[in-house]
């Protein structure tokens, strides 16, 4: 160890020192092998033979020697038995030791940096996947979700079209509807002349015409507080008391069949301006819902029926009201009395006109 250079022997002892394998080998002017040591064993150096060229034994060094600049470090060099080393030469006048520092654990090290590196990266790529997947199935919940949210608001909006709110409710929580109200007053409503009009302008504008009329009864339904209950043909049956009772039933309903009259009469048919029969009842109702599949709300009672007979006996652009509904008007509606009349299942009744 003595002839060793002092920088070669501090790495020896270093890495003895640190329980490193540490091998060398001194090169001669010749590039042949002068002398090594160490623990070559570690390093498949054993079978390396003194006096021959180094780069004949060690193929890696071929073309290496004679180094042009020294000290020389050649970083993970792989040995013949599989073994990594970091290589350093240093000049000692005309020999050259060569020194074997085992880099193995660095190397292993390393790979396993780089596999962590590549495992890391496969994750984050899997990572983005997912998220971009979950991004896209958040994507088609939120439409989804928007999708059944439209159809809810129209399913609701459908419901309330048919029923009053308040008995969608009840219908919804699978109430069975059938109500019995003492007082309210029933309305029905047809176009004069229907039929005869509607031949001669054809389909288009016989329906333009009757979703003009039905418009009308909706906005002042909700004007009024009124219900609209169904329409028949041209014909349209509207109620003031339910679901909710209303001391007022009467003159709300007078006001809404005035204010009717009044809108039609802004739209002609068939070149004539519409004109109304109006026909309104007070009294006692049945309503509930009936059908499973496509329900109704409907109303029965002879107060209905008794409705439906005055609003048939009106004359074009008549208002006609009951004795019953005339005596729950206030004190605003001046009627104007008519004959007793004879209606069919009836028999005679008193009915009043009410005038614009």
């Amino acid at each position: 160890m003595q002839a060793l250079p002092r920088e070669v022997r501090g790495w020896i002892y270093n890495f003895f020192y640190n329980e490193h394998s540490v091998a060398y080998l001194k090169i001669d002017s010749q590039l042949c092998i002068a002398a090594k040591g160490g623990n070559v064993e570690h390093y498949g150096l054993s079978s390396l033979c003194i006096g021959k060229p180094v780069a004949e034994q060690l193929e890696f060094m071929e073309g290496l020697l004679p180094c042009p600049e020294l000290p020389y470090h050649m970083a993970m060099v792989e040995l013949p038995n599989g073994r990594v080393a970091d290589l350093h030469l240093f000049a000692d006048n005309a020999s050259v030791w060569l020194l074997f520092l085992d880099a193995t654990a660095e190397r292993d090290n390393r790979q396993r940096l780089q596999q962590k590196a590549y495992e890391m990266t496969l994750l984050q790529e899997r990572e983005r996947q997912l998220n971009e997947k979950l991004q896209v199935t958040n994507e088609a919940l939120r439409q989804s979700q928007e999708g059944l949210s439209r159809e809810y608001q129209r399913a609701e909006s459908l419901l309330l079209n048919i029923l009053p709110a308040s008995i969608a409710e009840r219908l919804k929580a699978d109430e069975q509807i059938a109500d019995s109200h003492a007082d309210v007053s029933v309305l029905f409503a047809d176009i004069v002349g229907f039929t005869e009009r509607a031949r001669s302008v054809g389909a288009e504008t016989t329906l333009a015409i009757l979703n003009y009329f039905f418009k009308a009864a909706d906005l002042l339904s909700e004007r009024y507080g009124c219900e609209k209950i169904k329409t028949i043909g041209d014909c349209v049956m509207v109620v003031s008391g339910l679901p909710v009772a209303r001391s007022d039933h009467a003159d709300a309903l007078a006001h809404y069949a005035l204010e009717l009259r009044k809108a039609v009469k802004r739209e002609r048919f068939a070149g004539e301006p519409i004109r109304l029969r109006i026909g309104i009842h007070s009294g006692p109702i049945v309503a509930g819902v009936i059908g499973k599949r496509r329900f109704a709300y409907d109303l029965w009672g002879e107060t209905v029926n008794l409705a439906a007979r005055i609003q048939t006996s009106a004359e074009p652009d008549e208002i006609r009201i009951s004795d019953a509904t005339r005596k729950l008007l206030g004190p605003n509606f001046a009627c104007d009395p008519l004959a007793e009349t004879e209606l069919r299942g009836t028999g005679r009744v008193r009915m009043w006109r009410l005038p614009a």
